[in-house]
């Protein structure tokens, strides 16, 4: 899913600060909400971002783990790890893509 996620921030705090100020302009700025959204529900897009947030969480912790272990590689054989670990992050990267390193 691919959304403007600042976006979606400023039109979903407006909603919030017209609902909690009980104004005229939260039926307008609910109306801009959904036109943004379009066919999907709130609840739909937050369950997304959320089900992408963990995805991302476990991706960075996948790269930290792997970039600890070539550390630990290089550090036992005297090299410099800023070349492998470039390389393991290129990697990485392309699996979270779904594409072949």
């Amino acid at each position: 899913m691919t959304i403007d996620k600042q976006k979606l921030q400023k039109l979903l705090w407006s909603e919030v600060a017209s609902w909690k100020a009980d104004c005229g302009e939260w039926k307008h700025n609910a109306e801009a909400l959904g036109e943004f959204l379009g066919e999907q529900t709130v609840e739909e897009v937050a369950l997304e971002l959320l089900a992408e947030n963990e995805a991302l969480r476990k991706d960075a912790e996948r790269l930290q783990s792997a970039t600890a272990f070539v550390q630990k590689l290089c550090d036992s054989a005297g090299k410099q790890p800023s070349v492998a670990t470039g390389y393991l992050h290129d990697i990485l990267s392309a699996m979270s893509k779904g594409e072949q390193p």
